[in-house]
């Protein structure tokens, strides 16, 4: 499987190239504007800052305080993990909840850290992606999105929207509370699912749960930030809350284990979903590949001092 990541990801990623056209995709990357690239890469940084403070306040409430610079330069290596190896994110995130367990902290914890910390992010994705379409209301985007998903005249947009946000909002908190209670059912003392029922029912759950949906807007935030960024860098003029809108599936793709570091995968999505806004296959594939680039221009940040993290565990937040 690595040697077909390896070779496939290359490959899928020169069929995107060639389909879109090799010369125009050199002509866009030649017309590119650096200073939206720059913009781009210091907004991608910024996002994944946030996101390794946010995975830091996940562990103390998990019951294991680490200091905020110990959890960047952590992250950071995870980050490049993700960009230089096979696996997508699976490596990355596997290597921060194995330094979270090296520092200290138990298995099971120090792995949930990780899970929840990546479904935060993925679910405040999908939940910015609601709120970009009230932003898209009455908009000649929105007709376009409407006529390509098949949506009757007679269902209204912001419904829809509302809708989506409200399920993708509380959907989560029931999913937490049926495994919480159905954990606790035949738990031994001390067994896994014990455990599971343990680090479930941390106290203060609800002031959690906002704090990482606050903390994830702003990771996400950023993230789009640096996709639409990447966009204008190539002359792709589409609004926020397309760019928005549109990247949950092109993030939820580059994240498939089936290639590295997102390549391939992310430029196909990115060509499918914005070739519906008219958007030419080789201006999309250009600003899929430059925010693949950030990605591989962060993995310097790797070298970052990592400093001991504090060696008590802390008391719930």
């Amino acid at each position: 499987m690595q040697l077909l990541r390896l070779v496939g990801a290359p490959l899928l990623l020169a069929a995107v190239v060639w389909l879109a056209g090799p010369q125009a995709v050199l002509a866009a990357v030649r017309g590119a504007d650096v200073s939206w690239l720059v913009l781009g890469l210091a907004s991608a940084t910024a996002g994944n800052t946030s996101s390794s403070l946010r995975w830091s306040e996940l562990a103390r409430w998990l019951g294991h305080r680490v200091r905020a610079r110990w959890a960047i330069a952590v992250y950071f290596r995870g980050v490049a993990i993700n960009a230089l190896l096979p696996g997508a994110v699976l490596g990355g995130d596997m290597f921060r909840a194995w330094q979270l367990h090296r520092d200290g902290c138990p298995m099971g914890a120090a792995s949930l850290s990780v899970v929840l910390d990546r479904l935060s992010g993925l679910w405040i994705l999908f939940a910015l992606g609601a709120l970009a379409l009230f932003a898209g209301t009455g908009t000649a985007e929105m007709e376009i999105l409407r006529e390509r998903l098949h949506i009757p005249e007679a269902w209204s947009t912001a419904v829809i929207a509302a809708g989506l946000l409200g399920t993708v909002l509380l959907l989560p908190l029931l999913v937490l509370s049926t495994l919480a209670s159905a954990a606790g059912y035949g738990a031994k003392p001390g067994g896994r699912r014990a455990t599971a029922v343990e680090l479930l029912r941390r106290p203060n759950s609800f002031q959690q749960y906002r704090r990482q949906a606050a903390a994830s807007l702003a990771v996400q935030a950023f993230a789009v930030g640096a996709l639409y960024c990447a966009g204008r860098a190539f002359g792709v003029v589409l609004p926020w809350w397309v760019v928005a809108f549109t990247a949950g599936p092109i993030f939820l793709f580059a994240a498939l284990p089936v290639s590295f570091g997102g390549w391939g995968t992310r430029e196909v999505a990115t060509v499918t979903a914005w070739s519906a806004f008219g958007i030419a296959p080789p201006l999309a594939v250009a600003a899929a590949a430059a925010f693949g680039i950030y990605a591989l221009a962060q993995s310097v940040l790797a070298w970052l001092p990592m400093p001991v993290a504090e060696p008590a565990s802390a008391p719930n937040a």
